[in-house]
């Protein structure tokens, strides 16, 4: 079997939080990401060791999570309804009379939690998914506009536990290689 090459990002896709499985309901398929502006950051584990006199080498080591893991994306010259889908608050659209386009932040940061999938562009008939079952997403504006660059939505999908409804823990993050007919 060969190697998919997973380059270039396709699509970003969110998608309601399924029952500690991946979610299919409410597509939304977000912008095009900004060129090379997609980072995986996830974290390395930390060492808790136990030391012991006499010796340079622990009684015990074992690893624990470092920091939450995430994924970066920077989508340019964004949409209202696109930042109210990462910052909440309110898109005003106004009326057919009175059109109106005005994205209002939330008086408070929001809590929004995604299944998001992320696919790479098709390479020799492959093409890879990642999928974060249940991302918390936490955005910013990150660049404002110049002469010379547009302004920047910088969002951040942080990997959670995904948890049934019945306590049942699955897993929290997925790489799928797909053939692409």
């Amino acid at each position: 079997m060969s190697r998919p090459i997973a380059m270039g990002v396709k699509e970003v896709r969110h998608f309601d939080v399924g029952d500690g499985v991946p979610g299919t309901a409410n597509p939304k398929t977000m912008p095009n990401p900004s060129e090379n502006a997609v980072a995986f950051n996830f974290s390395d584990p930390e060492e808790v060791r136990i030391p012991i006199e006499g010796t340079d080498e622990p009684l015990y080591s074992h690893f624990k999570k470092g920091s939450t893991d995430y994924v970066e994306v920077s989508y340019p010259t964004p949409s209202n309804d696109i930042i109210k889908e990462v910052m909440g608050g309110v898109h005003n659209e106004g009326t057919e009379a009175a059109p109106l386009d005005e994205w209002q932040e939330a008086v408070s940061i929001p809590s929004i939690n995604k299944t998001i999938e992320i696919e790479s562009m098709p390479i020799n008939g492959k093409k890879v998914i990642y999928t974060i079952v249940n991302a918390k997403i936490v955005a910013k504006f990150s660049q404002a506009p110049t002469k010379d660059n547009v302004e920047l939505l910088m969002v951040r999908y942080y990997k959670q536990a995904a948890i049934s409804a019945a306590g049942v823990q699955g897993y929290a993050f997925s790489r799928k290689v797909v053939a692409v007919p």
